[in-house]
C-alpha cells in the first residue's frame, strides 16, 4: 500500500551491487514510493557527497573496502554532521553494533534476518529517525524563538518609553545589533526580501543606513536553524529570504506570535534612532 508522504533523502553506502539493488527494490515493492535512494559503494564516496548534497538519513553498510562503516561514521560526526545515522552489521557483530550505538549511529540492523523483515525493520527505523531529526529541529527552533521572544519584550518596551517621552537615549549602533535578528525576523514577516531591501526597510523604519556585509551573520544564523530560507530569483538577479515552511505555524504558536513582531516594527515605524 503506497504512503503518502513528503520525500526522504536517503544515501545508501553499500559496496555490494546487488546488495543495493535488492535494498531499493523491496523498498520499492513494500510502498515506500516517497523514499529517494542514492547509492555509492565507499564511505569516501559518502563523505564526498554529503559535503555537496542534503540527505535526510544515511544507511551505511559496516565492513567495505577502504574505510569501514564506524570509521565512515566517527569522520561524519568529527565534521559536526549529525545527520541520522543507520548501520547494517552481521551476524555475531553485536560488539559492533554496541560501538556504533556509542559513536553516534541512532540504530543497527542484523542482516541475518528474512527479507521481509529486514526491510521492514529498515523502513520503519528509517522513519524513525528521520521524524526523531524532525522534532529535535523543532525543539531547538523554539529555544531560538524565545531568545528573540525575550529580545522583542525587552525592545518593545524600551520602544514604548521613547514614544511615551520618557527619558530613554538609545544608540543607533548597539541597539540594530543587538536586535537585528529580531528585526529581521519581523520584515520577512512581511514580505519575503532580497538582503538590499531590508537594508532598505531598515533605513526606512530607523533612519539607520546599515553596511549589507552586517546582515550576513545574523541571516545565516536564522538560516542555519532552520527559521528562514533563501531562493535565487532571476528576476532580482539574487537571493530572496523568506521564512521558511513550517514556521508561520510556530509564530501562530504560544511561543512567539506573529502580533508581537508586527508591534514591534509597528512601534518602530517612523521612529528615528538617535545617533551618537
Amino acid at each position: 500500500m503506497a504512503r503518502q508522504a513528503k520525500v526522504v533523502r536517503i544515501l545508501h553506502v553499500e559496496d555490494d551491487v546487488m546488495d543495493a539493488k535488492l535494498t531499493r527494490l523491496f523498498l520499492k515493492r513494500m510502498g515506500y514510493d516517497n523514499f529517494d535512494i542514492t547509492n555509492v559503494r565507499s564511505a569516501e564516496q559518502g563523505l564526498e557527497i554529503l559535503r555537496k548534497e542534503n540527505f535526510d538519513v544515511v544507511v551505511s553498510d559496516y565492513k567495505m573496502p577502504g574505510m569501514n562503516g564506524i570509521e565512515f561514521l566517527e569522520k561524519l560526526r568529527r565534521e559536526g554532521n549529525g545527520i541520522p545515522f543507520i548501520i547494517f552489521t552481521g551476524e555475531g557483530e553485536e560488539r559492533v553494533a554496541m560501538e556504533a550505538l556509542n559513536k553516534g549511529a541512532n540504530r543497527y540492523i542484523t542482516k541475518n534476518s528474512a527479507p521481509a523483515v529486514l526491510f521492514n525493520t529498515l523502513a520503519r527505523y528509517i522513519q524513525e529517525v528521520v521524524a526523531e531529526k524532525e522534532r529535535e529541529e523543532k525543539a531547538r527552533r523554539t529555544k531560538q524563538l524565545d531568545r528573540i521572544t525575550s529580545q522583542s519584550q525587552s525592545a518593545s518596551k524600551m520602544l514604548t518609553a521613547e514614544r511615551r517621552g520618557k527619558e530613554t537615549s538609545i544608540d543607533s549602533s548597539s541597539f540594530i545589533n543587538e536586535h537585528l535578528d529580531l528585526i529581521i525576523l519581523g520584515l520577512l514577516l512581511e514580505k519575503p526580501m532580497t538582503a538590499s531591501e531590508v537594508v532598505e526597510e531598515l533605513k526606512r523604519k530607523f533612519g539607520v543606513l546599515v553596511n549589507p556585509e552586517s546582515l550576513r551573520a545574523p541571516m545565516e544564523e536564522l538560516e542555519e536553524k532552520g527559521i528562514i530560507e533563501r531562493e535565487f530569483s532571476k528576476e532580482d538577479k539574487s537571493f530572496v529570504f523568506k521564512l521558511e515552511e513550517g514556521m508561520e505555524n510556530l509564530l501562530h504558536g504560544p511561543t512567539l506570535s506573529r502580533e508581537m513582531l508586527t508591534r514591534f516594527l509597528r512601534l518602530t515605524e517612523g521612529f528615528k534612532i538617535n545617533e551618537q
